[in-house]
């Protein structure tokens, strides 16, 4: 095991000690697997599958980076960040990019935990970056809006940067030779992926990072009009120039503002742990309020929203508490699964991962679910051992999902062909493995 210093301002921090992994026998789905205690139990964000590791940060308000081994969970490496909240990683080419939260991006080697570089962009940074076409894609607060840019993945140069009216929800999109990013406002945007040109700007109301399939952008969206005690979503899709419904507009009652509920009390108290005691006006989070009901920087950098996915012609979404799968030429509903319980003031299912014709979500209640791609028949459900609030990743006949509590999980399926999901979103670009 090898542990990387940190350092930031000339600040830095001693990684705290991981045990062993703790194996996991699942007698009843003959599944076995190992789970990890991450040091500060705080939620444990989606984990990236790279190259027989696993990459993942401490969770909002931390300052470690971990890397460990696929198949056993043991720490192959730990990494301290001068700056809190490292973000879920994506990897490519043996490079590991995140960012924390305040406020930097950064490129380790994959092998080692050894900075390649490391950049101070701004505070605070809600979304998690991308790669594609050998660049990195981050946004960052500037002088009242936002700017997005692109780096080179091993050096660090900047490229290109451009203008945003607010943070992004999640993450930039790569594909196809251009990066897509819904923004806070609600607002969908796309550019050139190496010049930065501007390609189109669209209203859209969305609440999630969108998807791009064949020249489509397929994004959930805040109902217009839906009042403040019943808020409604459904999925929208663009058809050539003009967005167009996709599916029914079903009750998201998570969209709500959670000021004055216990629950907008404790994001606050996660907010003040990091200095927070006002959400700087960098963050526009009256944007992500209004939107989404996001007050807090801690809700808005955990938030992933109703994010779809394509695969082999369906599109699946989760919206409320139900999974679906619509037809991609007609948008009809093909099947949906309405989880057995409820959460009014969080989301009960965390976005769809889709992989070897099957369909996997986490759910609150501390499950990942395993559905038939097609039918929508529930394969299997593997306990986890704590809430899932990120969505899972599958590689290598394994399922690997974050946790609250501090838990990482490692679950060998049996099926090696359970394999092309190996970080949020799918691949580094977030569309997919591709």
């Amino acid at each position: 095991m090898t542990v990387v210093g940190g350092s930031s301002g000339g600040r830095s921090r001693r990684v705290p000690v991981v045990g062993p992994p703790r194996p996991i026998h699942d007698l009843d789905n003959d599944v076995t697997g190992w789970r990890q205690s991450i040091p500060g139990r705080r939620e444990v964000v989606t984990p990236c599958v790279h190259g027989g590791r696993v990459f993942v940060g401490g969770g909002f308000g931390s300052h470690e980076f971990y890397a460990f081994d696929a198949e056993t969970g043991e720490l192959s490496w730990a990494l301290g960040t001068g700056d809190d909240g490292p973000t879920a990683a994506v990897a490519s080419d043996d490079c590991v990019a995140f960012n924390t939260e305040s406020c930097t991006v950064l490129v380790v080697d994959a092998r080692h935990g050894g900075k390649l570089w490391e950049r101070w962009l701004g505070d605070p940074l809600l979304a998690q970056p991308s790669i594609g076409g050998g660049l990195v894609f981050m946004a960052w607060p500037h002088r009242g809006d936002h700017r997005l840019g692109a780096f080179h993945l091993r050096t660090g140069e900047p490229v290109w940067d451009t203008w945003l009216p607010g943070d992004v929800i999640t993450a930039p999109v790569y594909a196809g030779g251009s990066v897509y990013a819904s923004v806070f406002d609600g607002s969908v945007h796309c550019f050139d992926a190496e010049t930065g040109r501007g390609l189109f700007a669209r209203e859209m109301n969305a609440t999630s990072a969108p998807w791009v399939h064949r020249g489509e952008v397929y994004v959930a969206r805040r109902q217009p009009g839906a009042t403040a005690h019943e808020p409604g979503e459904t999925l929208w899709r663009t058809r050539g120039h003009r967005p167009g419904k996709f599916g029914p507009t079903k009750r998201a009652e998570y969209l709500r503002t959670r000021r004055g509920t216990p629950r907008g009390v404790a994001d606050s108290q996660m907010d003040a742990g990091v200095g927070f005691s006002q959400a700087p006006a960098s963050a526009k989070l009256a944007q992500a309020e209004a939107l989404i009901g996001a007050a807090t920087v801690s809700r808005a950098w955990r938030w992933q929203g109703s994010r779809p996915c394509v695969s082999e012609d369906r599109i699946y979404s989760v919206v409320g508490d139900e999974l679906s799968a619509n037809a991609l030429e007609t948008g009809d509903e093909l099947w949906t699964w309405k989880a057995p319980f409820d959460d009014a003031d969080e989301r009960v299912l965390t976005p769809p991962a889709a992989a070897n014709g099957r369909v996997y979500v986490g759910a609150r209640d501390g499950k990942v679910r395993c559905f038939d791609a097609a039918t929508g028949e529930l394969r299997f459900g593997l306990f986890a051992g704590a809430p899932l609030a990120w969505q899972p990743v599958v590689a290598g006949g394994w399922i690997y999902c974050g946790a609250v509590g501090g838990n990482l999980v490692g679950l060998r399926t049996g099926d090696p062909q359970d394999d092309g999901w190996p970080m949020w979103g799918g691949g580094p670009g977030h569309n997919g493995a591709g």
